[in-house]
């Protein structure tokens, strides 16, 4: 039997992200925002623990997304990041908002929809956060 998992989206911001968690089934268990800093990233995690299990996903913007998707990573979470390109259903919805994409995300992700991006190890990730 697969096992189930709460699904965690994040929209990500530069100064705030929108978050969505929703069950298997696709009732919505929480939506939130957090700021794109420490103490917001630590509320994310500690959401994200209290709906475990858990997997995430993120949109890729920029280079916002990597310190977001590092510390879901390092509390253990499994944790995309969507291609910008493949998940074009966000980008053409004629309604956009960030609560919508984060929902849109959750959805996909619970339905094994991510086409995800290409994660670069961690140094790298750390080299173009200073960029």
């Amino acid at each position: 039997m697969e096992r189930e998992y709460n699904n965690l989206a994040i929209d990500v911001g530069k100064r705030k992200c929108r978050a969505a968690v929703k069950d298997s089934d696709g009732n919505i268990l929480d939506e939130f925002f957090f700021a794109n800093d420490l103490d917001g990233r630590t509320r994310l995690v500690e959401a994200a623990h209290k709906y475990y299990p858990c997997r995430a996903v993120l949109e890729s913007t920029g280079n916002m997304w990597i310190k977001v998707h590092d510390a879901l990573e390092e509390s253990g979470i499994d944790t995309k990041v969507a291609h910008p390109y493949k998940t074009r259903i966000i980008a053409e919805a004629r309604i956009k908002s960030d609560k919508l994409d984060a929902r849109i995300l959750a959805d996909l992700l619970r339905a094994d929809l991510i086409y995800g991006s290409y994660v670069p190890p961690k140094e790298f990730r750390e080299k173009r956060g200073r960029l």
